[in-house]
């Protein structure tokens, strides 16, 4: 199975060339109620427990596959984003060096945020050209409820670790938030929404990208918001 795909069109990014180093079965950090790709197979906590389903060597291979009939030129970003947690895979620092020297394109991607606190991390996420960084809740209580963590992961940590991302990159930082009314809870009421604009001012991102599900998630009692909300 292939780990390169598209290029897709991307509201967030345009047209993207897409990297899975996660791999099938989903393997992740969360098991958020709205994800599109379903209930999450593997959930774990860290890079420790993690065991690597595609290597380097088929990342690249797969990646100069695709440049071979690619239009490279229509391309605005090669995107980390796949099955799973993308800063879970051990290699990402190099995997991003190498796909730069590939491509030349500037390279983004899409992470939940919940491993920013392990200095490995930190230190491949600082090689990105833009990090699009998952942030739904303020609170444990709701992000417990929405993102449905694996144990351990505390949100003011995560949001701590966002901040020292920010000081210390060269590149961009987009903060993306899912809003949407759950089976008896919602990250959309005055005081969610309130607390979460507090705690994303505060990190000063480059941009806010704010969402709703659009796709079937992974439980049936996510409802999107209205046009009028």
């Amino acid at each position: 199975m292939r780990c390169v795909y598209g290029p897709v069109p991307s509201w967030r990014l345009g047209l993207s060339l897409g990297i899975d180093p996660v791999g099938p079965p989903k393997t992740c950090t969360f098991d958020c109620v709205y994800c599109q790709l379903g209930r999450t197979i593997h959930k774990i906590g860290g890079i420790g427990e993690f065991k690597p389903r595609v290597s380097i060597e088929k990342v690249l291979g797969d990646l100069e596959e695709a440049l071979s009939t690619v239009n490279l030129r229509r391309v605005r970003y090669v995107t980390f984003s796949g099955l799973g947690e993308p800063t879970l895979h051990p290699q990402l620092a190099e995997m991003v060096e190498e796909a730069r020297k590939l491509t030349g394109k500037p390279i983004a991607i899409l992470t939940n945020s919940s491993l920013i606190t392990d200095e490995r991390v930190l230190r491949a996420l600082l090689r990105f050209d833009l990090v699009v960084a998952k942030l739904d809740a303020a609170d444990q209580r709701l992000f417990e409820a929405v993102n449905r963590p694996a144990k351990g992961l505390r949100i003011e940590r995560i949001v701590e670790g966002i901040g020292r991302l920010k000081r210390r990159m060269e590149g961009r930082l987009a903060i993306q938030s899912m809003f949407f009314h759950g089976p008896g809870f919602s990250n959309f009421s005055a005081e969610a929404v309130e607390a979460l604009a507090k705690t994303v001012s505060r990190l000063e991102p480059d941009e806010v990208q704010v969402n709703t599900p659009t796709r079937p998630p992974a439980e049936p009692g996510v409802l999107p918001l209205t046009s009028r909300e």
